[in-house]
C-alpha cells in the first residue's frame, strides 16, 4: 500500500543570515540520521563563505544518542577560534550528557 510511507526520522534545515547560520534539528538524531547532520555541518564549515557563528537549534530534537552527538562535537572542534559554535534550546537530558562529558564550553552552555 502506498499509504504506509514512513516519515523521515530527522529534518535538518539551515538558515543563513549575515555572518551566521542556524542549523535546526527536528526529530531523532542517531546513527541513521547523523550523516545528514554531518553533511549539513560540513557544508557550513568547509564552504568558502563559512559563517562566523553557527547556532544548532535543538528545541525540536526528540532524541539524540552518542552517534548523533558525534557530528556536533566534531563541528564544534573544527570551528575557528574566532568563531562561535553554540547549542541552543537543548533538552535537560542532553545538557546533562554534555556536562558529564565536559563539553559545556564547546557548545557555549557556560556563557
Amino acid at each position: 500500500m502506498s499509504g504506509n510511507r514512513q516519515l523521515p526520522l530527522l529534518r535538518v534545515s539551515v538558515e543563513r543570515s549575515g555572518d551566521g547560520a542556524v542549523l535546526r534539528l527536528d526529530g531523532e538524531l542517531d546513527c541513521a540520521t547523523a550523516p545528514d547532520v554531518q553533511s549539513a555541518l560540513d557544508g557550513l564549515l568547509m564552504g568558502p563563505d563559512r559563517p562566523a557563528r553557527i547556532l544548532v537549534d535543538a528545541e525540536r530534537l526528540a532524541f539524540i544518542d552518542v552517534s548523533g552527538l558525534a557530528p556536533l562535537i566534531r563541528a564544534g572542534q573544527r570551528m575557528p577560534g574566532t568563531g562561535t559554535f553554540q547549542l541552543r534550546n537543548p533538552g535537560r537530558q542532553l545538557v546533562r550528557v554534555i556536562r558529564l562529558l565536559d563539553l559545556a564550553e564547546l557548545f557555549g552552555l557556560d556563557r
